[in-house]
């Protein structure tokens, strides 16, 4: 998972390439010779935990690194003339320091290894190495940072003598807040040697998982946005057919609470959006304010985050599943600006941040995170960090992937994350949607309306947007464990998930199956499951719904009492008389 720059078709994704020094601008005609490269496979592998995975090379491009605040100025396409290298293509990553450079002659990998190894050697640049492909056909990029977690009780004096035998220094302990974690920078000057080093020293006794601090590159699980108008109405909280969440039912009985917060793992969120219900956030990628947007193409969080909590009752644009619950955006992931006029759907970052942000969100009091990406190699790292942050008490939920296939792509595939497939508006499940094996559960994911950066950024020129994909499925369904903790703040995440499971539309096969996880994920049920009231709109308690129901309301209604702020926004108006009609209509259990 790569940086902004030049493109190329790798397995349907684009691979850029980037740098700063002499630039060569490129123009469309080039990326299709781009295209004609191919990808050579097993060239190397990487640790992951007790396995390792293949990587393929991009024989069309390298990545060179230089330190940040260097005393010495590098001037990058000196470097690269100085080894034979002239007229090249380059562009920086959004990564600060690193490069990518796109090679001449017919892409040849040993032609990429001779020019990392002789910019290597020659020492005008800090680093240099193949661009690597991982799982998923997605560029993964080693640095000269390792992430080496040791075994429970690994004394210090061993820990520095293993990194000291591989010429490793300490830069930090606890890296991005993972207990136990040490970041080392080594004296290796190209990603092979970084491979081969990070491979040794997982293999060791003391250590429990040892991998380099990657640069990657993931998928959002959203496509653009149709050129159709805006649907007059949000299908996947309400609609005739019943397809939809019930919305209605479960705003019957709450919200979702101010102190529930959903962490959206993305590209950030606009913070002055004004129809997100949310908090200020974090932003970990060295871009961006308190977790928002940090370039012109960083539009996938905002319209994740509106999923979830668009305001309820303020007169304009949508609601989100739980809008009386806040969002707040850690950014982790550089949506890939390509030359400055084209936003690629890629995204971009290290591990070391996205392990950061699933830390932070655990820390920071979340009970539940989203994460709307993936499809890359599995890092050890990143595994660890959901685990251990599941295992404290948070729920994430993912995007399961938009290529069609039965194969849920990594984090969603993950024991500790549940993943999600998108459904359409007619019931039946979204055909570019990923589903198979792991599958927790589905939610709305087709012509999807939420909301959009304003102004003039984002996907469109108006606040809101609809739009397609896994991405905004799950977000959803991340929504819908906001209400149900919202009801019962005391339920533990598996409760929540059980009652998620219990309580989804069955679609498919009875009972649990691949295609559709437990089924359609409804909002009213499960809040309704959560909150332990088998029928709320019983208003007088006499296991009968009748006329009597409705009086009882409408007298609170009129009375102002606050049992009829269905909404519970402190207003008395037809949303709260729909909600209890919605609550009364689907009738007791």
């Amino acid at each position: 998972m790569l940086s902004s720059g030049f493109g190329a078709l790798v397995g349907g994704a684009i691979v850029v390439a980037g740098a700063s020094g002499q630039v060569v601008h490129a123009d469309l005609s080039a990326l299709s010779q781009v295209v004609s490269t191919r990808v050579e496979p097993g060239v190397a592998s990487a640790p992951y935990f007790d396995a390792t995975v293949e990587l393929g090379a991009w024989p069309a491009m390298i990545a060179v690194f230089n330190e940040v605040g260097a005393r010495r100025q590098v001037d990058v396409g000196a470097a690269l003339a100085a080894v034979g290298l002239i007229n090249v293509q380059t562009q920086s990553s959004t990564v600060p320091g690193w490069t990518y450079v796109r090679l001449p002659g017919d892409g040849q990998v040993g032609e990429a290894e001779r020019a990392v190894w002789a910019l290597a050697d020659r020492g005008e640049v800090d680093f240099a190495s193949l661009v690597y492909i991982g799982q998923g056909g997605l560029p993964v990029i080693p640095s000269r940072d390792v992430l080496v977690m040791f075994v429970s009780g690994t004394s210090v004096e061993t820990q520095a003598g293993v990194l000291g035998h591989y010429g490793a220094t300490l830069v930090e302990r606890d890296t991005a807040g993972m207990p136990g974690l040490v970041r080392a920078r080594l004296d290796a000057r190209s990603g092979d040697e970084v491979l081969a080093i990070a491979q040794a020293i997982n293999d060791l006794p003391d250590v429990a998982w040892a991998q380099s601090n990657h640069v990657y590159w993931a998928r959002h699980m959203g496509t653009s946005p149709p050129n159709d108008p805006l649907f007059p109405q949000q299908w996947a909280l309400e609609q005739s057919n019943d397809e939809d969440m019930d919305a209605l039912d479960a705003w019957g009985i709450t919200i979702g609470d101010d102190s529930v917060r959903v962490v959206v793992l993305d590209t950030g969120t606009q913070q002055d959006h004004p129809d997100i219900h949310q908090v200020a956030g974090q932003s970990f990628t060295g871009t961006g304010t308190n977790g928002g947007p940090g370039n012109r193409c960083d539009n996938h969080g905002t319209a994740v985050a509106g999923c979830v909590a668009a305001t309820i009752d303020n007169g304009i644009g949508i609601a989100g599943i739980a809008p009386g619950a806040r969002v707040q955006a850690a950014k982790i992931f550089n949506e890939i600006d390509f030359l400055g006029f084209l936003c690629l759907p890629f995204l971009e970052s290290t591990d070391a941040w996205t392990v950061a942000g699933i830390n932070w969100s655990a820390a920071s009091g979340a009970r539940v995170t989203n994460s709307s990406w993936g499809g890359g190699s599995p890092s050890a790292a990143i595994t660890t960090a959901f685990d251990t942050t599941q295992a404290a008490g948070v729920l994430h939920f993912a995007a399961a992937g938009n290529d069609g296939t039965g194969t849920v792509g990594y984090p969603a595939n993950l024991a500790s994350v549940h993943a999600v497939a998108a459904m359409a508006s007619d019931g039946t499940r979204a055909s570019f949607s990923t589903y198979g094996p792991g599958l927790f559960i589905s939610a709305p994911g087709a012509g999807v309306l939420s909301t959009d950066r304003t102004g003039s950024a984002g996907y469109g020129s108006d606040n809101w947007t609809t739009i397609d994909g896994t991405s905004f499925a799950s977000p959803y369904a991340a929504g819908v464990a906001a209400l149900v903790i919202s009801a019962n703040p005391s339920l533990t995440p598996d409760e929540v998930s059980a009652i998620m499971a219990q309580t989804a539309v069955d679609k498919g096969t009875p009972g649990y199956d691949s295609d559709f996880g437990w089924g359609f994920v409804n909002a009213g049920a499960a809040v309704a499951a959560a909150g332990g009231d088998t029928c709320p709109p019983d208003l007088t308690g006499d296991g009968v719904l009748d006329f009597f129901d409705v009086s009882l309301f409408l007298s609170n209604f009129s009375a102002h009492d606050p049992s009829a702020d269905l909404t519970q926004d402190g207003v008395f108006d037809f949303f709260d008389v729909s909600a209890y009609l919605g609550l009364f209509s689907a009738g007791c259990p």
